[in-house]
């Protein structure tokens, strides 16, 4: 499976999970830039993959969007 692929799956996974979690669990309003927050990040790890660096692997990048889904989330349930 391409690199690509990857993040794309995982960035799908983490803005499904805020969706139902915002909708059924927190039951709070979700701003749009806040709900797609996942996708923005997916868009920025496909813009720089050809930038050079140690940090610039997919193992950072879907750890990123799964990091910053669950602050989001934290953030709002607190």
């Amino acid at each position: 499976m391409r690199d690509e692929v990857k993040v794309s799956i995982v960035a799908a996974i983490c803005t499904f999970g805020l969706a139902v979690i915002f909708k059924n669990v927190l039951q709070e309003e979700l701003n749009f830039i806040t709900m797609i927050s996942p996708v923005i990040l997916f868009l920025i790890y496909t813009w720089s993959r050809d930038v050079k660096s140690k940090f610039n692997t997919v193992t950072v990048w879907m750890g990123v969007i799964v990091i910053v889904t669950i602050a989001i989330i934290a953030l709002y349930a607190f």
